[in-house]
């Protein structure tokens, strides 16, 4: 009885397309004659019919390509030639089917479309599929599917999924057969497309019955066969039928698989699906020897012999057509490279001639341009480097005079420190000497002890050491490095030599030299002496110029 009623689906499937199909027979008819909208509702049903009428679906591709071209909308006529495409496909013209795909591809190359693109892709790779190139199917099913989940469109993904898993199956991979069933069958699911759902359990029902798992099988066509009632597949349907004839005869409902399979042959006959006619034959035969009715069986297997010759023979003169429509596309891309290479070969050449003349001329603008800049440049440079040069001297003077100057002035400090020094040295012995009278006479009205304190304070700040370590300090800050200079030139020279010469340095007379000293001039003249012997001065060479110039 379950079967009965799936049976039954299968007679009321055909409303559902056709109700679509009057109803964009309606739209054409009410709608502006040569208008882009009537030329979209011309593909659009051009695009329904190609499977269920695709000699209709053809005329409707080549009257939208025709009015198409003449309004140059070229959206129109990109999906034209896709509908003549698919349909001519569906006819068993591959030739024909590659050559208006190719076209459409190239005019959804030119309109920037990714998914027209795409989808011409998949429908190119369906052909190769389907006259046994399987290697270029894959290859344009897989890119195809980069394109489509590029553009996020899942549902066409999983449509190609479908496609990639039948090419496994015929390859007998079924693990990967099935993953791509699988996948497809989930994303369809989510996104509610019941076409696609339909497909992918056809298909995981006809895998599960080649891996000999009938209950999957009979669960997944099943599935199909509900979901197949609200659309019209033909190439759906038959093959349901098909699968569930297998399926029943392997069950042993014997009287069922042969109900479904002889309405599944009938179906092939009236749309000339040889594919499909092969397998009901071939499904009608072992189900009659199961029935042990071997005439019967004889029949249907020289009818499956007959026919498979004929398509091998069809197939046959597809695969030859299709080789010779890639062989021509081949030498078409090869002209087309060569022209482009001669095209571009000669533009280049073009553009480097106008390149090397705009060139040659806007060097020589620049260079005329730069020279007299730079004549300029040059001239003014010249003279703010003349007036820099001016200035600096003139600032280099200034400098010099003010650190002269200063200079001369640090000196007058320290002579003047150096005569103070003088000063209160000779102060503090004239009251040492005028102390000591005071003493010796007895007639002062100070006390003697406070007389002797007063002359050790006076001996205290005699002390030359300390008043002498005070002048050096001050000398060294003014002539820097003059001591260290004088003492790594000449290490010979002793402490007091290095006095001697600090105030010769300053140019103080013997007299205020000795006075400094605490000595005698007599002496200081000496020192002097021993301390030109020491720096090896001729008798010519003044002893002040050499320690300057130090």
């Amino acid at each position: 009885m379950r079967y009965l009623f799936l049976f039954i689906a299968f007679i009321t499937t055909t409303f559902t397309t056709g109700q679509i199909i009057d109803s964009l027979e309606r739209e054409i008819a009410i709608s502006i004659p040569n208008s882009k909208e009537h030329i979209d509702l011309l593909n659009e049903l051009g695009y329904s019919l190609w499977i269920r009428n695709p000699r209709q679906s053809v005329e409707n591709g080549k009257m939208a390509f025709s009015l198409s071209s003449e309004m140059s909308y070229l959206p129109g006529m990109a999906r034209a030639r896709r509908v003549e495409g698919v349909a001519h496909w569906a006819l068993g013209q591959p030739k024909l089917a590659l050559e208006k795909l190719t076209e459409a591809k190239e005019l959804y190359a030119n309109l920037h479309d990714t998914e027209g693109i795409a989808n011409c892709t998949l429908n190119i790779g369906m052909v190769y599929a389907d006259i046994g190139d399987l290697d270029s199917a894959i290859e344009l099913y897989r890119k195809a599917i980069t394109d489509f989940e590029t553009l996020n469109l899942q549902v066409r993904v999983a449509t190609t999924f479908t496609k990639l898993g039948m090419v496994y199956m015929q390859r007998q991979q079924y693990a990967d057969a099935m993953n791509y069933f699988t996948n497809a069958l989930k994303i369809h699911t989510v996104h509610d497309f019941t076409y696609g759902v339909s497909e992918a359990h056809s298909r995981l029902g006809e895998l599960y019955l080649l891996q000999g798992d009938l209950g999957q099988a009979d669960y997944h066509i099943r599935q199909s066969i509900i979901n197949g009632r609200m659309v019209d597949d033909e190439d759906g349907l038959i093959n349901n039928l098909i699968q569930m004839g297998k399926l029943q005869r392997l069950q042993g409902d014997l009287g069922l698989s042969e109900m479904h399979l002889k309405s599944a042959l009938r179906r092939a006959r009236e749309k000339h699906q040889n594919n499909y006619k092969l397998a009901a034959y071939q499904e009608l035969k072992e189900l009659k020897v199961r029935q042990g009715r071997l005439d019967s069986a004889l029949l249907y297997s020289d009818s499956y012999i007959f026919l498979r010759d004929s398509v091998y023979s069809l197939d046959k003169s597809k695969q030859i057509a299709a080789l010779e429509f890639k062989n021509e596309i081949k030498e078409k891309n090869l002209e087309l490279d060569h022209l482009s290479d001669k095209n571009r070969s000669s533009r280049i050449t073009q553009w480097i001639l106008i390149a090397g003349i705009w060139i040659i001329g806007l060097l020589s603008f620049f260079l005329i341009k730069s020279l007299r800049i730079r004549n300029k440049n040059q001239k003014t440079l010249l003279s703010t480097q003349e007036k820099n040069s001016q200035t600096a001297i003139e600032n280099q003077k200034l400098k010099q005079a003010e650190l002269q100057q200063e200079l001369d002035f640090k000196n007058k400090e320290l002579t003047s420190y150096a005569l103070n020094f003088v000063q209160k040295n000779e102060l503090l012995e004239s009251l040492e000497e005028k102390i000591k009278t005071l003493n010796a006479s007895g007639s002062s009205s100070i006390p003697a002890y406070q007389l002797s304190e007063l002359e050790k304070i006076i001996k205290l700040h005699r002390s030359t050491e300390k008043d002498w370590e005070d002048f050096k300090f001050h000398f060294d800050q003014v002539h820097t490095n003059f001591t260290q200079k004088l003492k790594t030139k000449f290490p010979s020279l002793s402490g007091n030599d290095l006095k001697v010469a600090i105030l010769t340095r300053l140019n103080l007379s013997i007299k205020e030299t000795a006075a400094i000293l605490g000595i005698s001039p007599e002496s200081a003249k000496t020192a002097r002496y021993r301390l030109r012997k020491k720096l090896d001065l001729f008798p010519e060479v003044d002893l002040f110029n050499f320690l300057f110039a130090l």
